[in-house]
This record gives structure tokens, sequence and C-alpha cells, in this order.
């Protein structure tokens, strides 16, 4: 039975007709860069909701785009046919989403970059956490708070749990406990400072805002024949930046190197690209990964996990690094979908949705310990 959510033969001719329901709307939000700073920044978010889904006590999703990115990330809109937007078909499918600009990129404010740590980001994320739940940011007071990270900011998202204990459960996509020896020298090479680039020469950056050179991010981010050329080149046109001081190598490798996470007490779901550059083979660790299968990357990161994460995994069938992005980008919707209910609960599914019911999407995925045929966990 194939895991693919979009078969080949109806890629170009799906049907969104079930997103007219989800609304979104824009928000900037006062923060700080630390415990007892003043809130004198400012962060650029975007809500994804239906309105049934505007009641008090509802689980969102708190979404935080990796490097070089903003939160376009998780609603690229429509490029061939295709519609890319986690943050809408998440939302259209029980789940209300938050999604914003990192501090330091897109529209969030840009304080000197070396401000801009993964300890500072984490804060911010806490800051926006608690703002959702007592209902400052949307008016709402959500119940429970998932943060779902991509690439770099699932580091931001560990830390952030690991440092504040207030979420309810943490999905990282694009990064576990391995650092590829192949995207490090891979990603020496395409990072540049971004005043140098034709994109930000008139930015006013300081030099330590980073961005990728031109044309190296297929390389880095994507896997044929799970991509799009033309999202490929749209990505190169919104390309964004990054501090040199959150990709700190010293604070990166405490992370996926070490146990530090066991004290995450929470569900948490990571979710692969099959050729996540960035993660899969050999490594730095003098190992290699195996992204072959969700069970196998389960068995790889339960030893950094303490027993309460119940750790879960799930890898995307050719996918690269960009999942969100990915032809078979659905598969992850599914993925996330059926853990969040599974694990951690919504109020309109009494916490057990009948996910595979739903026509054209779910449909035909078989299911693993309440999760699609794709993911596995520790047996």
């Amino acid at each position: 039975m194939s895991c693919l959510a979009d078969p080949p033969d109806r890629r170009n001719a799906e049907s969104f007709a079930e997103d007219n329901a989800v609304m979104s709307r824009h928000f900037a939000i006062p923060v700080a860069l630390a415990p007892a700073k003043p809130a004198s920044y400012t962060i650029s978010g975007e809500l994804f909701a239906t309105e049934g889904e505007l009641v008090a006590g509802t689980t969102v999703q708190l979404l935080v785009a990796g490097a070089t990115y903003t939160h376009d990330y998780w609603d690229f809109g429509t490029v061939d046919g295709r519609r890319y937007s986690y943050a809408r078909d998440v939302a259209a499918r029980g789940f209300p989403t938050f999604a914003f600009d990192e501090i330091g990129s897109g529209n969030s404010s840009h304080p000197p970059s070396d401000q801009v740590t993964i300890q500072s980001a984490a804060f911010v994320a806490h800051e926006l956490v608690q703002g959702l739940r007592n209902g400052s940011i949307t008016g709402i007071q959500f119940g429970k708070v998932i943060t779902v990270g991509h690439s770099l900011s699932s580091l931001v998202v560990w830390v952030e749990a690991i440092n504040y204990g207030d979420v309810d459960g943490v999905i990282v996509s694009g990064a576990a406990h391995s650092l590829a020896t192949l995207f490090g020298k891979l990603l020496g090479a395409a990072l540049y400072p971004a005043v140098q680039d034709p994109r930000f020469v008139n930015s006013g950056l300081d030099a330590g805002y980073l961005t990728t050179r031109p044309g190296t991010r297929a390389a880095l981010y994507y896997s044929l024949p799970d991509a799009d050329p033309a999202v490929i080149a749209s990505d190169e046109e919104r390309k964004d930046v990054v501090s040199a001081s959150e990709l700190n190598l010293n604070d990166v490798l405490a992370l996926v190197t070490t146990d530090a996470i066991r004290a995450i007490q929470v569900p948490v779901l990571t979710i692969l690209g099959e050729n996540d550059v960035p993660t899969c083979g050999p490594n730095t660790q003098g190992g290699n990964f195996d992204c072959s299968t969700g069970a196998a990357v389960a068995m790889q990161e339960a030893p950094f996990y303490s027993a309460e994460a119940w750790i879960h995994a799930c890898v995307i069938p050719f996918s690269g690094h960009v999942v969100s992005l990915a032809i078979n980008r659905r598969l992850q919707v599914a993925d996330a979908v059926a853990w969040s209910s599974a694990f951690v609960g919504q109020r309109k599914f009494n916490d057990r949705p009948d996910l595979d019911e739903e026509p054209g999407f779910f449909e035909g995925l078989p299911w693993n310990d309440n999760l699609p045929c794709n993911c596995g966990g520790i047996q």
C-alpha cells in the first residue's frame, strides 16, 4: 500500500473547496528577547482557522519556520495548480494554526544579529505560547498548544519545551539527532552575508545576518522526483535571512548530539523527508542515520527522549528537507493531524477522529499506532 497522499495521476487536479471555510488574520505582537527585558520588538503572525475552531479551549498549532524562511513556508500559495499550505490544510482538518515570522526574519523586527540566538528565539516562542493560551494575541483563549518547528526552528521548539515546559505536544520536521556530513559541506559553501545578495543589498541588515547564495537551495532543501522546479524558483525569489548567532554550531551540536531534550515531558513527533540532506546518511557523529521508515527514525531517536515523549516518527517518501514544499507535502498534513488528535487531542474530535474516512485525503492510508502507514513508534 502506497503512502503517497498525492498520487501522481491526480497531483495536478487538487480541489481546495474544503479550505473556503479557513479564514486568516494578521497580528503584530510585542515581544522581548529574554525574561525581564522590555517588549521592544514586534513579531508578525497569522492565524488560520475555521469559525468553529475560534472558541476557548481549542488546541492550536504554533508554526515556526526554518532558517532563511518566513511564515510563508507554511502558506506558500499555489504553484502549477498545486496549493502548498500546511497552515490551511491543518486548519481545514480541525486544528487552527498560528504561523509567524521568527524574530530577525520577514516582517518581524530585526534586532542586532548577535541578539538573535536559539535561546532568544525560544523565549519569543514561549511568549507566543502564553499569548495564545491567555487570549492576548487573538482574543481566543486556546486550551492546548502544539509547537511545530522546521529545520533550525525544530531546535527552537525543543529549547522552548525544555526551558518553559508549557506546551502540550511538539512536532519537529527536518531535524533529528544527526547532522549529516554532506550538509555541513553544502551549507558552508551556500551561506554568505545577506547584504552581499542582490535581494538584501539595501536592507540595512548587519553583516551577521546570512542568506543562501543564488542557486544553492535546490541541493540543500529539495529532492527529485518530489519537487517542482517552479516551487524551487519561487523559493529562491522569496528566500529570507538567518542570524549567524542562531546558527551557532556549538549550540546546534549541544542539542543534536546529547540527551538534553530528555527534559521534554510531552509527546513528540519527528517528520523527515526520506532524502533529507541535513539529517539522513553519514553524519558528523560518525554514524549513519537511517531515514528509510518512520519506525527506523523513531528507534534512532528514542535514546534521546524521555518515556513521556512517547516518540513517534514519520518519513515522507521521496521528499527532501522542506517537506511542506514537496509535491507529496499533504502526507505531512495527514501525519500531523492524526498525531495531534491521537496524542494531544482536540475538542471537536472528542480525542479520536475518524480521519481515514475523509475522501481524497486520508482515504486508503493504512494506520499504525493511530498514525498513517509512513509512521512508526517504538514497539
